[in-house]
């Protein structure tokens, strides 16, 4: 695929990616509100226009996708869906994963949102998987699956998604540092472009620590702001009321059962796929 340039940016951004092009002509919310809206218009006609001039057609949930994971810079977005030419990771499918998933390792907590931001959840149990016996690329793969299934509307790229890891019963065999690393260039939106909001670590083990401090160099300062280490009496503070009724079983307060959420999803997306062929 040729390289693509935008002949001229529509929007300008400061160094931390903020739009700032309209930032004098607003008096009020309601100004702002409609120069968002409009920069935002821009960059997706600019990332569409420069597409089409190679005979390219883009979805519109992939240039939404693109543009929101760049904060609507036109021209990030293009190099990010240039890079992502043939990226596999983009092209899971859930027949390929269905062993991993069966571990019940990672998998998205249906209806649960969080208090914050309203993002959705993705819920991964590191205690059931084995960093030193193959399972870390599947880990990953099943990871990238359930971000990319929760970045297919405006409203979940807007949102992002939050990836709570049940510490419990975890062990220094889960975890290498090759797999660490990798796993946090994937919440980083390193393997594909989903933003996530917050990653919550629940009740980690006192050996966590070393680990953690590791972790902390190779994650980005913005990134690390959205980090929590907690314990699990202190979930009410991140989820929504009512979270226990689709929290999984696997933490105290949860009341769904952990095994059947992986199972409905397998099924749901495996029935979706199909009809996609």
């Amino acid at each position: 695929m040729p390289k693509f340039r935008l002949g001229r940016s529509h929007t300008t951004h400061s160094k931390d990616g903020t739009d700032t092009s309209f930032t004098s002509a607003s008096g009020g919310s309601d100004e702002m509100h409609l120069a968002t809206k409009h920069a935002e218009a821009i960059c997706l006609r600019d990332i569409k226009d420069c597409f089409r001039k190679f005979g390219i057609r883009l979805p519109d949930e992939t240039v939404f996708r693109y543009a929101s994971f760049y904060n609507f810079d036109a021209e990030l977005a293009i190099d990010g869906i240039h890079e992502d030419n043939g990226n596999p990771y983009l092209k899971l499918k859930m027949e390929d994963l269905e062993e991993q998933f069966e571990s019940n390792a990672v998998f998205p907590l249906p209806k649960l949102r969080t208090r914050k931001n309203d993002s959705e959840i993705i819920y991964m149990k590191p205690a059931r998987f084995n960093a030193n016996e193959g399972d870390s690329e599947k880990l990953i793969e099943s990871l990238c699956y359930v971000l990319n299934d929760l970045s297919q509307t405006v409203e979940q790229c807007r949102n992002g998604v939050t990836v709570i890891a049940d510490m419990q019963d975890v062990t220094k065999e889960n975890f290498s540092k090759d797999h660490c690393a990798k796993l946090m260039q994937a919440l980083q939106g390193t393997m594909v472009p989903t933003r996530v909001e917050a990653f919550i670590i629940v009740s980690p083990p006192s050996w966590f620590s070393k680990v953690f401090k590791w972790m902390k160099s190779k994650v980005s300062k913005d990134f690390l702001k959205r980090v929590h280490l907690t314990q699990q009496d202190q979930l009410p503070h991140f989820l929504m009321d009512d979270y226990e009724m689709y929290l999984p079983d696997d933490l105290c307060q949860g009341r769904a059962v952990a095994s059947e959420i992986c199972e409905d999803y397998m099924d749901l997306k495996v029935i979706e796929e199909t009809k996609q062929r």
